[in-house]
């Protein structure tokens, strides 16, 4: 493959009119790959446009530059960014992308392109067809970093990746590593990034529920039943000075109205369904939001398809977040006002693995946000280049 000239202020604009260029349905892509996407049921077409809609407002030329832009303090980063850009041999970078969510993996797609990488993919049999459409697009803008993709790893060619970004189970590292050498897509001394999947929870104070409940509740239901509670930023767990029966019917109400216009793509399943049946039979708050079911129990705090909704303290939520430990992907403020989120921040944020964002962005991440708390851009320049 030839040496790709674009340099890294480049990359940048020609990623940000690639995207564009499919989300405005170049060559008709979008369309039949949205349509294919919906037809198969592999996800519902309202959370597909939710998706491409994020996607439209968070991919930008001055989100892309200021990401990198952010990275040019780091020593180490600009360092392996110099010998990119002059002339050597740019990293291949392998992704086995998820498939819990609509294009799901488009951040490591987009920050191995910016890195100066070269990108091959393992696409999730769940979502062969929107990651395929963007990147051949992106490979018009790009075709010296775009390497290959296919759905089966048998599939792709033995590239000898030098790093490799991978979404899915901690417990499965070592299977996916192994495979991965014996089918030659991986160098021997390549560095690997597991992103597994994780929940997220809410921590809301007394004064949040004083303000307007309509919106507070409007924001906790798109948090927890967008993408039907599949992704790592999904609200599952609140920790929250007023008790569930307090804001039930508020939450019910909002469900509503989200399930009218969000359909999930199931009813619930057989396994809620019981732990329905149980928690009523044992006197637990229990209430049904579209698919899912949300309790007081803390003891299903995890379970799939099921919320938990706890009374304490910011004390208290710091206590679970350390708990829950590296199960635990975001903790969401409501901050409607300055001060709340003030007064959220000093109980959790001495917690050096808490990252705290607003309830109200729980779906709508920033292209740059960093799941694991790890910045996917830095990691890809900082863990050494070939030729450095």
């Amino acid at each position: 493959m030839a040496e790709n000239p674009v340099t890294i202020d480049e990359r940048p604009a020609l990623i940000c009119d690639g995207v564009r260029a499919w989300l405005d349905n170049e060559d008709g892509i979008l369309e039949i790959t949205v349509d294919r996407t919906a037809t198969e049921g592999l996800f519902p077409r309202h959370d597909v446009m939710f998706m491409l809609d994020s996607i439209a407002k968070s991919v930008t030329p001055e989100a892309l530059q200021g990401w990198v832009d952010r990275l040019h303090d780091d020593r180490a980063a600009t360092a392996d960014k110099a010998a990119t850009d002059d002339g050597s041999r740019m990293p291949k970078v392998l992704c086995l992308h998820a498939g819990n969510l609509p294009l799901v993996g488009l951040q490591d797609i987009i920050a191995t392109l910016l890195s100066g990488s070269v990108y091959y993919g393992k696409l999730s049999k769940k979502d062969p067809w929107l990651a395929d459409g963007l990147l051949r697009v992106l490979r018009k803008r790009l075709p010296g970093q775009l390497g290959g993709w296919a759905v089966r790893l048998e599939d792709l060619d033995k590239s000898g990746a030098d790093k490799v970004l991978f979404a899915g189970a901690e417990s499965s590292v070592a299977t996916v590593r192994q495979r991965i050498s014996e089918l030659g897509l991986a160098s021997g001394k390549a560095r690997f990034l597991p992103r597994t999947a994780r929940f997220s929870m809410a921590w809301l104070a007394d004064e949040d529920f004083r303000g307007d409940s309509i919106r507070l509740s409007k924001h906790l239901i798109e948090a927890m039943l967008r993408y039907e509670g599949q992704g790592c930023r999904s609200l599952a767990l609140v920790i929250a000075e007023r008790s569930l029966s307090e804001f039930a019917g508020s939450l019910a109400d909002a469900s509503e109205v989200f399930v009218r216009y969000n359909p999930p793509s199931h009813f619930r399943k057989p396994g809620v369904n019981y732990w329905r049946s149980y928690l009523k039979s044992t006197g637990k708050e229990v209430y049904d939001l579209g698919g899912q079911i949300i309790t007081d129990d803390p003891e299903l705090i995890g379970r799939k398809d099921i919320i938990c909704w706890l009374k304490g303290s910011g004390e208290d939520a710091a206590r679970l977040a350390r708990q829950i430990g590296p199960q635990l992907q975001q903790v969401y403020v409501h901050a409607g006002r300055d001060e709340i989120a003030a007064k959220a921040a000093k109980k959790l944020t001495d917690i050096p693995e808490i990252r705290l964002e607003l309830l109200s962005d729980a779906q709508t991440p920033p292209v740059d946000w960093q799941p694991d708390g790890i910045d996917v851009l830095a990691w890809l320049w900082q863990n050494g280049n070939p030729g450095n």
